[in-house]
């Protein structure tokens, strides 16, 4: 049987979290989440309990996980270790942690009695050197030469190849898909949105890249998980692309919502995005969601999502975004380690060089 926790002895879980969506507390679904402990999967697991469902996750143990609920927790790696999981009695499966078509091969066949298989994909499905992508109106990344599993130059097309096996497997009565773009949020481990929320809080002379008008594009995690719940909930199949809603949000947008509450007065300067390549800068990374000219995938930041929409996705303020990630970086070590953005004496560095040229 499985343990309510990786890291110890089974314990008392709490009651269960109150729920406004339902009169009885009753779980409704019953549903294992693959995943469940770091980003996405944790706050499905916290969206599924308070609206009255059953959760299971299935996950190394490596993470803590948030003991608010009353969630059962299954111990093991996909690659080897499914049979810990029971093959029976699973209204759904959430498949959140799945790159490679062989890991789904795996738990689509030990759990293909489900009754239906969520599996997050990516937006990265499409050839986002398209100007405009999703819903079906582009072509899809092809498979670069030479790919093999693992190598993350073939993330998208092992994606696509990924939701095919799921409904190769499931059906198309059964198969869902959801692919989201850039996802940003509380415990989001990849920096890629929580750079500009911190630097914003800081305050200061800030340095923006591109244009303020510059669009942008990305789907809050808790508005993902919602609506993936309200997925399941309604028993909906096929596919949604899944992200902010299109040319809504700008780069200045961003910044000026990171920058509302700083520490001290900020000052925005910014730099053509011309000037900052010439300097090394690579877009993305360096400064995030900055899509520099020279990547060339324009479609990133502007993909329809035409389906979701109608089926009931929803977006928050954008101040809400920022508001709760930067109450959850406040929780973080300020040593710890980044995976994207400048530090700050190279932005400092650029600021000084960019104003002796203007000069």
């Amino acid at each position: 049987m499985p343990q309510w926790r990786a890291d110890g002895p089974p314990y008392a879980p709490r009651a269960r979290p109150r729920s406004d969506v339902f009169d009885s507390l009753q779980p409704r679904l019953n549903v294992l989440i693959l995943g469940g402990t770091l980003f996405l999967g944790r706050h499905l697991v916290r969206e599924l309990s308070e609206r009255g469902h059953s959760v299971s996750t299935f996950t190394r143990g490596r993470t803590t996980a948030d003991d608010g609920f009353e969630v059962t927790r299954y111990i093991g790696d996909r690659d080897g270790q499914l049979a810990t999981l029971p093959r029976d009695g699973w209204d759904a499966i959430v498949d959140t942690s799945a790159h490679w078509p062989s890991w789904v091969a795996a738990s689509a066949a030990h759990l293909a009695r489900a009754k239906r298989y969520l599996y997050t994909s990516s937006i990265s499905v499409y050839d986002i050197r398209h100007p405009e992508i999703g819903d079906g109106i582009c072509p899809f990344e092809e498979m670069p030469p030479n790919a093999s599993e693992g190598d993350m130059s073939g993330y998208g097309p092992y994606k696509r190849r990924s939701e095919d096996v799921v409904r190769a497997v499931f059906g198309d009565e059964r198969a869902l898909i959801v692919r989201p773009g850039l996802i940003v949020g509380p415990y989001d481990p990849t920096d890629r949105f929580t750079y500009w929320v911190e630097r914003g809080a800081a305050g200061g002379a800030i340095l923006a890249p591109g244009s303020p008008r510059d669009r942008v594009q990305f789907i809050d995690v808790r508005d993902l998980a919602h609506f993936m719940a309200r997925l399941l909930e309604d028993e909906r199949s096929g596919t949604y692309d899944v992200t902010g809603f299109p040319e809504t949000t700008t780069m200045g947008d961003v910044i000026a919502a990171s920058t509302a509450n700083a520490n001290e007065p900020a000052t925005v300067v910014w730099a053509e995005s011309a000037w900052l390549e010439a300097r090394g800068l690579e877009g993305w990374i360096d400064l995030p969601l900055w899509l520099a000219p020279k990547l060339g995938v324009p479609g990133l930041m502007n993909a329809r999502v035409d389906r979701a929409r109608a089926d009931g996705l929803t977006r928050r303020p954008l101040a809400d975004t920022i508001a709760a990630t930067r109450a959850w970086i406040e929780t973080l070590p300020n040593d710890r380690e980044r995976h994207a953005g400048i530090t700050r004496e190279r932005e400092r560095e650029l600021l000084a060089e960019l104003a002796a040229a203007r000069a």
